[in-house]
């Protein structure tokens, strides 16, 4: 072998277990969360109510925070620029 070819067999090696071990972690998240947000198998899945909880509380906090810039917008109209 030449030393062109055992660098690329080198490289080779590191990024396949660099690969494998991002698609192992991947695939350990997606099934964390899975387990955490969703209930049922195959075509029957729906929200845990954990997932139905986490959503309701993003939605509340996502609305007071666009009334709360609304607010601010609208409140800031009559006030001088400085």
């Amino acid at each position: 072998m030449t030393g062109t070819e055992i660098v690329s067999e080198i490289i080779t090696i590191l990024t396949a277990g660099i690969t494998q071990t991002a698609s192992a972690i991947g695939a350990g998240l997606s099934d964390l969360v899975k387990g955490i947000f969703m209930t049922g198998t195959g075509d029957n899945e729906t929200l845990s109510t954990f997932g139905i909880v986490v959503l309701a509380f993003a939605g509340v906090s996502l609305a007071l925070s666009l009334c709360r810039l609304i607010y601010e917008f609208v409140t800031s109209l009559g006030r001088r620029n400085k």
